[in-house]
This record gives structure tokens, C-alpha cells and sequence, in this order.
């Protein structure tokens, strides 16, 4: 889904939960740029193999992989190498990968197809902006975390006329 609706939030609350039901599990959160990022670092000390293997043994170890904005790595045929492996040493050992992108894994064009199609062999989900009523419900939870007394006619406007995402109601609030 696009920017703003909640799919970070949503990771999160996936790692928590896993994370109250087996404390021991080993949870790994990471952003499609960091995940470049570290791989980078791990080739530029590529001289000392085992910072790479430690990269590796990093993400292929995990019980649960959680990639966010996996978009970033489109055209970036190293790291997408890296992550194909990855994906592939977790898939088959029965782990838990998810991912957010911005977009449908058909539209990811600059990624290999041979990643795209195994993130259509997963549950999608597409994240879409909230209606009027749970812009409304979002926008008087905010005001009461907030402890603002917003009153009715106040709240309604920016519920039927902010449609595209929950950080322009939280930043109405604010």
C-alpha cells in the first residue's frame, strides 16, 4: 500500500505479538535500504570473509525476517541476489518472512521476476486508505490520546476531506 497507512505499524505489531508468544525467537526487522546497506558493508570487507558470513548467518538464522519497503532494492542486482538467497534459505526452512512495499509485486518491475513471483506465492495484502468512518474513529483516538476536546463538527471535516493517509489526520490533530 502506499505511504502513510499504517504498514511499519503493522511489522511491528506482527514482531511484538511473535515475540510475546516466544521470547526466544529470533525476530529481525530490518528496511529494504538497511538490508543494502549492510550488504554493502559486507562486501566492502570482503577481504575478511567472515563478516560476510556473519551477514548471511544474520539473516538466514532468523525465525522471523521482516523487510520493510522492499522497493528500495529494485536495480540493485546485488542485493537482490543477496535477498533471493535469503528468502530462499528461509522459505525453505519453514520461517516467517514478511515484506512491505509500496506497491503490488506485479508493479515491482526492476525486481527480478523470480522474486516478484514468489512474493505472489505468499499472502498479499493491500493496504488502502481508510474510509470516512475509520478516519473518523482515527481522528477522535487521536484527540483523546491527545487529551483535546475536538467537538463533532470540528472532526468531521478533516474526515471527509483528508482521504489519502492516517499521518495527514494525525498531523490535523497535532
Amino acid at each position: 500500500g502506499p505511504s502513510g497507512l499504517g504498514k511499519t505499524h503493522l511489522m511491528y505489531a506482527i514482531a511484538n505479538r511473535a515475540l510475546q508468544r516466544k521470547p526466544d525467537m529470533r525476530v529481525i526487522y530490518v528496511k529494504g535500504e538497511e538490508f543494502m546497506n549492510q550488504l554493502i558493508e559486507a562486501i566492502q570487507r570482503s577481504q575478511n570473509i567472515s563478516f560476510r558470513q556473519k551477514f548471511r548467518q544474520k539473516y538466514r538464522n532468523a525465525d522471523m525476517l521482516l523487510i520493510d519497503d522492499i522497493q528500495f532494492i529494485e536495480g540493485k542486482e546485488a542485493t537482490q541476489l543477496e535477498f533471493f538467497h535469503t528468502f530462499e534459505a528461509l522459505y525453505e526452512d519453514n520461517k516467517q518472512i514478511i515484506i512491505t512495499s509500496d506497491r503490488p509485486p506485479k508493479e515491482l518491475t526492476s525486481l527480478e521476476e523470480r522474486i516478484t513471483s514468489r512474493f505472489e506465492a505468499g499472502l498479499l495484502a493491500d493496504i488502502q486508505p481508510p474510509d470516512y468512518e475509520l478516519r473518523l474513529a482515527i481522528l477522535r483516538n487521536k484527540s483523546g490520546q491527545s487529551k483535546i476536546d475536538i467537538p463533532i463538527d470540528v472532526i468531521d471535516f478533516p474526515a471527509k476531506n483528508l482521504q489519502e493517509n492516517i499521518r495527514q489526520l494525525e498531523g490535523v490533530v497535532k
